[in-house]
């Protein structure tokens, strides 16, 4: 399953870049599908990976490649829900003018037979669904430096269950 976003963001590249890129271990700051994240050395690989924890489990990725110049970047999951056999997304970052930006996505996600032949009709839709979150909470951050009202209540919702693991 391969899904295609383009979105409009009114701040620079250089900022949206800088959110995407630069601060890579830090999605949980602005992504709703995410609520906890951090940076990890891979072995033999210099730009590394990350760990996240997101509405779809927890996900270790290694990211394959980055051109800074160009404004792209594409990772891998190496660590997946057993529901996916494998995913990989990439960004882009393009100037449209000094203050306009266009952030392009294009996520491939392979999901692993019987998700696949069971539960695709529902979880198709619902990664369609992350994504233009995900953009959209992207979005509301560069423009705004603040979090999006969904991406509030997400982090409220995950921080309730852990106390409630925890006690």
């Amino acid at each position: 399953m391969r899904i295609q976003e383009t979105i409009q963001i009114d701040a620079p590249a250089e900022k949206v870049w800088d959110i995407l890129w630069n601060k890579y271990g830090q999605v949980c700051d602005w992504a709703s599908t995410v609520n906890s994240s951090s940076d990890r050395k891979v072995l033999g690989n210099e730009d590394g990976g990350r760990t996240c924890h997101s509405a779809w489990g927890e996900i270790s990725e290694i990211v394959e490649h980055v051109d800074t110049e160009r404004m792209t970047y594409r990772y891998r999951a190496d660590g997946l829900p057993k529901m996916m056999k494998s995913a990989v997304n990439s960004f882009t970052v393009n100037k449209k003018s000094v203050n306009t930006s266009e952030v392009e996505l294009d996520l491939n996600v392979e999901l692993a037979i019987v998700p696949k032949i069971l539960m695709s009709w529902m979880m198709v839709p619902k990664m369609k669904k992350d994504v233009l979150q995900t953009l959209v909470d992207l979005k509301y951050f560069a423009e705004t430096d603040m979090q999006t009202e969904i991406k509030t209540k997400s982090d409220l919702k995950f921080n309730k269950k852990r106390l409630k693991k925890v006690s």
